[in-house]
């Protein structure tokens, strides 16, 4: 069943060259901010001698672990390893599918960011929903792979920066 749902969405991708590299080079280009968004938070929060410094780095990082170990333990398949699909994203992985750590580290940053510069955070939040529509176009992810992932970001973002 989601084969065929992932074969109408694509196919009109992968008849056209010029919008298959459009999904590989949002891919890159969003993962590549998030690669550059972090560290310049955490420069700019050094810099200006901001205490929340601690928070930006032990947030993330035990959230990062924890998902990441949620991943390992339950080990679920992605759509081309269940369902037999050809993903527009190449990716050999196996397994470790849900919840999606790309999905969970764009929406992590968004709200370390929110944590500082709101503005800059909600920027950030909308770019990881634009991630995970990405992931599951790319068929590296099912949709609610992606959706866990923002979720539980925005949880530990919550309980990190806000409640604790």
């Amino acid at each position: 069943m989601y084969a065929e749902r992932y074969r109408r969405m694509s196919e009109p991708l992968r008849r056209d060259p010029r919008a298959k590299s459009l999904v590989l080079h949002v891919n890159s280009l969003l993962t590549a901010v998030g690669y550059i968004a972090y560290p310049l938070l955490l420069v700019l929060l050094a810099a200006t001698g901001n205490p929340l410094l601690v928070r930006a780095v032990a947030v993330p990082a035990a959230a990062f672990v924890a998902v990441s170990l949620l991943r390992r333990v339950l080990d679920a398949p992605r759509p081309y390893e269940k369902d037999g699909i050809d993903p527009i994203i190449n990716k050999d992985t196996k397994g470790r599918s849900f919840p999606s750590r790309h999905a969970f580290s764009m929406a992590m940053i968004a709200m370390t960011w929110m944590a500082w510069m709101p503005a800059v955070g909600s920027a950030l939040l909308i770019a990881s929903a634009f991630m995970a529509t990405v992931r599951v176009i790319g068929g590296v992810h099912y949709p609610k792979d992606v959706i866990a992932g923002i979720a539980v970001a925005v949880i530990c973002g919550i309980a990190g920066f806000w409640i604790a």
